[in-house]
């Protein structure tokens, strides 16, 4: 594949396995880290000829640095989120641990919908980037920093800043920014409500089940109550 042939040809996508591994990050420090295999093949061909498969491995962080680009170089676009790093709610019946099977899984899932709504969008499936992230193995990350996007991000940022230094800014303006963090502050609180009873719940489920456990064992012991035991058991675990 070429690059001109990425942006005309239809290109099947996917993130097929995840590997935990080993390295050192960029202070020199052991650090442990999931890594995904990318998979890329044409589906079309101009001479009808089968296309071998391309695939790299890439860590969530290489994500993070392609959504960053793109937010950068396409402000007037919608670029689609990453799955969370790791589970925030014990509710979610995952383990914090982001390197636990279950959430790996459900991140690997994540990862692969944001690649392809990135190739299904008509202006991001033609970026360069994007399609050097697919398909470079090694020094991918060299070839965003030559496009200077955290200095347009920075510059972007100031400019930002000037904007907000407004002498005689307009009243409707005040009033809208005043609503949006009352807003904000209302939904956070909820939010953190609504995180500590889904925690008390769950506690009262596990309370439940290790209830359903206990009943079961005894009504191998009761020999009377044996059968009462194990349809309480059986009930609590319902």
């Amino acid at each position: 594949m070429t690059e001109s042939n990425f942006s005309l040809k239809k290109i099947e996508i996917s993130v097929s396995e995840a590997e935990k591994r080993t390295g050192r990050n960029a202070m020199n420090m052991q650090e442990t880290y999931t890594a995904y295999l990318i998979e890329t093949r044409s589906v079309e061909h101009s001479d009808g000829q089968s296309v071998l498969t391309d695939s790299l491995w890439r860590r969530c962080s290489a994500f993070e640095w392609l959504r960053n680009y793109l937010l950068v170089y396409y402000p007037h676009i919608v670029v689609p989120p990453l799955p969370e790093k790791r589970a925030e709610f014990v509710w979610h019946k995952l383990s914090a641990d982001n390197m636990d099977p279950d959430f790996v899984e459900g991140r690997r899932i994540g990862l692969e919908n944001f690649l392809l709504r990135l190739a299904s969008h008509p202006i991001l499936c033609r970026d360069k980037i994007f399609y050097l992230f697919l398909t470079q193995e090694g020094n991918w990350k060299e070839t965003v920093n030559e496009t200077g996007f955290q200095l347009k991000a920075d510059s972007r940022l100031k400019a930002l800043n000037a904007t907000f230094r407004v002498k005689n800014p307009d009243k409707r303006f005040i009033e809208l920014k005043h609503y949006s963090d009352e807003l904000q502050s209302v939904i956070s609180h909820l939010l953190r409500v609504r995180a500590r009873v889904a925690d008390r719940l769950y506690g009262v489920y596990k309370v439940h089940g290790n209830y359903g456990r206990v009943f079961s064992e005894w009504s191998a012991i009761e020999k009377e109550m044996g059968d009462g035991l194990q349809s309480a058991g059986h009930h609590m675990d319902v």
